[in-house]
C-alpha cells in the first residue's frame, strides 16, 4: 500500500501539480480512506523524502554495476544517470526549490533530515573514484568523492534552471565539466594542485560534509605514487 500511494501521489504531483495536490485528493485517487494514507503519510514532504529514498536505492545499484573506466568517464555515466532519474519529477522538484535548498526544511537536500541519504550518495561517489582505473591515493579518493557529490549537486540545480531545448546546455556543461576532470587528474599528481584540492575539500566539508556509510569496496585499481613537486619531468604530465 505504501508503494501504491507513492506512486498515486507522484502521478499527481507530476500531472496537477505538487502545491495545487492534497492528501485527500492523493487518497481519493489511490482508492483508500484519508486515514490510512496519513497512517502511511502523515504530509506531502513525507512523499517527497520517501521519493528521495526510492531514487537514492536505484542510484546505489546503477552506481555499483558500473564497469571500470577512467574516472572523468564513470563522473559522466553517474552524471547522466541522475538527470535520467529526476527528469519524470523535474516539475516537482522544481515546485519544491525553495524547501529543498533551506537547511531548516525537512525537504532541504543539505538539512538534517536527510543526512543519512547524503551519506549513502557520498559513498557512492567514493565508490565511483575507487573504482576508476585512473583512481588515485586513498586520501585523494575521499577528497575527490565528496568534491565530485557537491558538483553533482550543482550540476542538478542548474538542470532545474536551465530552460535551453532539452536542456542542451546542461549536457554542454557536463561534457566541459568531464574535460576538465581528464585534465585535473593527471594534474593530482604535483602537490600543489594535490594540496589545493586537500584545501577545496575543507572549504566544503562544513557545507556537504557528513559522516561516512561503509559500503561494498570497488575493485581496486593501482595506486598512484605520492604527488610530485612542480620540478617533475615534464613526462610525468603525458
Amino acid at each position: 500500500m505504501r508503494e501504491h500511494l507513492l506512486d498515486t501521489a507522484l502521478d499527481l504531483f507530476t500531472g496537477n501539480g505538487y502545491h495545487e495536490t492534497t492528501m485527500r485528493d492523493i487518497a481519493a485517487a489511490a482508492g483508500c480512506s484519508p486515514g490510512l494514507t496519513y497512517r502511511y503519510f502523515a504530509r506531502k514532504e513525507d512523499l517527497v523524502v520517501a521519493l528521495y529514498q526510492r531514487l537514492a536505492h536505484e542510484f546505489e545499484e546503477r552506481v555499483m554495476a558500473l564497469p571500470p573506466m577512467s574516472l572523468a568517464e564513470r563522473f559522466e555515466q553517474v552524471m547522466q544517470l541522475r538527470l535520467r532519474q529526476v527528469t519524470p519529477y523535474r516539475g516537482i522538484y522544481q515546485a519544491i526549490l525553495g524547501s529543498a535548498l533551506s537547511p531548516q526544511n525537512d525537504l532541504g537536500i543539505l538539512g538534517d533530515n536527510t543526512l543519512e541519504l547524503r551519506a549513502r550518495a557520498q559513498a557512492m561517489f567514493t565508490l565511483v573514484v575507487e573504482g576508476a582505473s585512473d583512481a588515485p591515493s586513498q586520501q585523494q579518493v575521499e577528497e575527490l568523492a565528496q568534491v565530485l557529490y557537491a558538483v553533482h549537486l550543482c550540476f542538478v540545480l542548474f538542470w532545474l534552471y536551465d530552460r535551453s531545448p532539452q536542456q542542451h546546455a546542461t549536457d554542454e556543461m557536463l561534457s566541459l565539466a568531464c574535460d576538465a576532470l581528464r585534465l585535473g587528474r593527471r594534474l593530482l599528481r604535483l602537490r600543489p594542485v594535490s594540496r589545493a584540492l586537500t584545501r577545496l575539500t575543507r572549504a566544503i566539508t562544513p557545507v556537504f560534509g557528513v559522516e561516512a556509510i561503509s559500503q561494498p569496496a570497488a575493485p581496486r585499481a593501482h595506486r598512484e605514487p605520492p604527488p610530485a613537486e612542480w620540478d617533475d619531468e615534464p613526462g610525468e604530465l603525458e
